[in-house]
């Protein structure tokens, strides 16, 4: 099914238009009744448009017969996103009845028995609905068997990403770091992107042209809470829809414009479009990958001495960029949390809820249970967190809430902390 229906601007954009004036056809397509049920969505059926003349009234209702042309049908086909127009018929041709067309009874019941245009035609390549002739909008003398079928190529056809630009939109509208996916077009047309097929790649630079540095994560909008996502209520108003799928951005793209993107054919809708969530925060990244708990002889300082694995010693963290894979291992401060001293001992191998604790400090280097000042030195240990706090007792590290140390953070290696569990 190829079901196109496109905001008048995002439909004239895609064409080539520029800004669209006085009458506009807000949406086309093409419909069929299929049994009892009648829907838009086909390359091949009536030609159904709403349009909006210049007193700000607007019609949804077939195009009328009279005065049409291939160079007419070719205009229908493009504003409903397609590439040109093949064939063309009235809903009486005989010709081609074989149920690509809507029925009599949808004609009165679904759309009142209404014609948006009439007395239509193009010229050849008309871009917009001031380039054709007609009618006032809505006016029309004209009866079902008149309604003009059409036929329309379905080849691929790309969406200029240039011309769009990237927001993250939740609620009625409100721009945030995470949201449903919104293409805003140079001329004030917008629509959304189908998830399916996106990767990490794609995903980064749609956070890119958003204006963030980084990727958190992305979804299927239903996957997604409501709050957290344009409401339904916002998109009906807005008119919008998927405009744009199979969006891929190559390893090398360093913005929305190298990207390419197919102009949507009905496999995607509100529920299955795109949504993401991006940060400027470089934080967002990073994951506590583990804790041990470490120790040297004092004198020996290669990292060969490190011992790790016993149930006493330095806590040592190791933190992990998800998006870079890139690893920091170093100290953590000294903690007065109870819930975070046992979940360091469980996430080492040891269920102790009340294990000793002390600044690293307080123990002596000739004991040979800590991570010695030598090793420190030459090793360039650091402090990789300023904070680290876990809820409960045995808890995971992905339980665990922590902050990264910022860069010059260092409280005196005889603060870091030291347990035995």
């Amino acid at each position: 099914m190829f079901t196109q229906l496109l905001t008048t601007a995002a439909a004239l954009l895609l064409l080539g238009a520029g800004p669209v004036h006085a009458d506009y056809i807000r949406w086309a397509g093409l419909a069929r009744t299929v049994g009892n049920n009648t829907r838009l969505g086909y390359s091949w059926g009536t030609v159904v448009v709403s349009a909006r003349g210049n007193s700000l009234n607007t019609t949804t209702g077939l195009v009328c017969d009279d005065y049409m042309d291939s160079n007419t049908a070719d205009f229908l086909c493009r504003a409903a996103g397609f590439p040109h127009g093949q064939e063309f018929w009235t809903n009486n041709d005989e010709s081609y009845y074989n149920g690509n067309r809507i029925s009599s009874s949808a004609f009165y019941k679904k759309y009142n028995g209404s014609f948006a245009l009439d007395n239509f035609r193009c010229p050849a390549g008309a871009q917009r609905l001031d380039d054709c002739y007609r009618l006032p909008v809505g006016t029309h003398n004209c009866g079902y068997s008149e309604g003009v079928v059409v036929k329309c190529r379905t080849e691929a056809r790309g969406v200029d990403l240039d011309n769009f630009g990237v927001q993250m939109q939740k609620g009625s509208g409100i721009l945030s770091n995470n949201g449903t996916v919104v293409l805003n077009g140079t001329y004030g047309s917008s629509g959304l992107v189908c998830a399916e097929g996106i990767n990490q790649r794609t995903a980064e630079v749609l956070c890119n042209d958003a204006g963030y540095d980084y990727l958190v994560g992305y979804n299927t909008t239903k996957d997604i809470s409501s709050s957290s996502k344009l409401d339904c209520d916002t998109m009906r108003g807005r008119n919008m829809s998927v405009i744009a799928e199979n969006l891929s951005c190559p390893s090398n793209a360093t913005d929305l414009g190298d990207c390419s993107a197919s102009m949507a054919n009905g496999t995607c809708d509100a529920d299955t479009a795109l949504w993401l969530s991006c940060t400027n925060d470089d934080s967002e990244h990073w994951e506590l990958a583990n804790i041990t708990l470490a120790r040297n002889e004092a004198g020996h300082h290669e990292r060969s001495d490190l011992r790790t694995g016993d149930n006493f010693g330095t806590v040592l963290v190791t933190v992990r960029n998800t998006r870079t894979g890139e690893e920091r291992t170093g100290f953590t401060p000294y903690s007065y949390s109870s819930y975070t001293r046992s979940s360091m001992c469980y996430n080492t191998g040891n269920t102790n809820r009340y294990p000793s604790y002390r600044r690293t400090g307080q123990i002596s280097d000739s004991s040979n249970t800590k991570v010695s000042c030598a090793y420190t030195i030459e090793n360039e240990l650091n402090f990789v967190l300023s904070y680290l706090w876990c809820p409960g007792y045995y808890m995971s590290l992905s339980r665990c809430n922590f902050n990264l140390a910022p860069e010059g953070y260092n409280p005196g290696s005889d603060n870091a902390f030291w347990l035995n569990c």
